[in-house]
């Protein structure tokens, strides 16, 4: 008896370590059953103008939404002046945690703001990426800044949109301080020539202010520090 538990022992560590090995390739990636029911099931990853993130169509349902992207304990949901948003943490991204939101009007889907390298555009433009890779791949987009409290997560400087109204496609930019340059934070998708959404705010807004196409930067006179 003894020596089959000898025999037994090392095969029984050997697994328990291999066990510990896989939990540690990952760091922050909890492989339990509750984190691999969050991760996405399924393949596609594009974002098309004017039509979906990955596999979630504009039009969609919540339960759609929620089918594709179950609500996890740490994300969030809110309702604001443009409707309700799901919040979805991407905590299962290899290449770093990001979000996902999707907001909603009497049930359907009409705005998805990626901001997670998860997903890109059909040019492979994703989230981090530069004002200038937007400007060479999109032409004729319009910009404007929403002069809502600037927020330090955001490099402390009014958010910058970047739109193309007729495809149903925008980019918001926000502020790396410690490079000194803007970058794309989220890649937003709408239906075509209808109403957009901005970070919680309409463009009736008066904080909602056009400014010269292309600029990253919001005049003298919009800017915080002219204040």
């Amino acid at each position: 008896m003894k020596r089959t538990f000898a025999l037994i022992l090392p095969i029984l560590l050997t697994a328990l370590w291999a066990s510990h090995s896989v939990l540690r390739l990952h760091p922050g990636v909890v492989l339990a059953s509750s984190s691999a029911d969050s991760a996405p099931q399924f393949t596609n990853t594009t974002i098309d103008p004017g039509s979906r993130v990955g596999p979630l169509k504009l039009g969609d349902t919540r339960d759609r939404a929620l089918e594709l992207f179950p609500q996890k304990a740490e994300d969030q949901e809110w309702t604001d002046s443009c409707g309700t948003t799901l919040d979805w943490v991407d905590s299962t991204n290899l290449n770093g945690r990001g979000d996902l939101y999707i907001r909603l009007n009497k049930g359907k889907i009409f705005q998805i703001e990626s901001s997670t390298t998860r997903f890109q555009t059909p040019e492979g433009i994703v989230t981090f990426d530069s004002p200038e890779k937007v400007a060479s791949e999109y032409k004729d987009l319009r910009a404007w800044v929403l002069l809502t409290r600037p927020q330090p997560s955001l490099g402390d400087r009014p958010l910058v949109f970047w739109i193309y109204k007729k495809r149903g496609i925008a980019f918001t930019f926000a502020y790396d301080p410690t490079r000194h340059t803007r970058y794309v934070y989220k890649i937003i998708v709408f239906v075509p020539n209808k109403e957009f959404c901005p970070a919680q705010e309409k463009t009736n807004s008066n904080k909602w202010q056009a400014i010269h196409p292309y600029s990253v930067e919001p005049p003298v006179e919009l800017s915080p520090e002219s204040e």
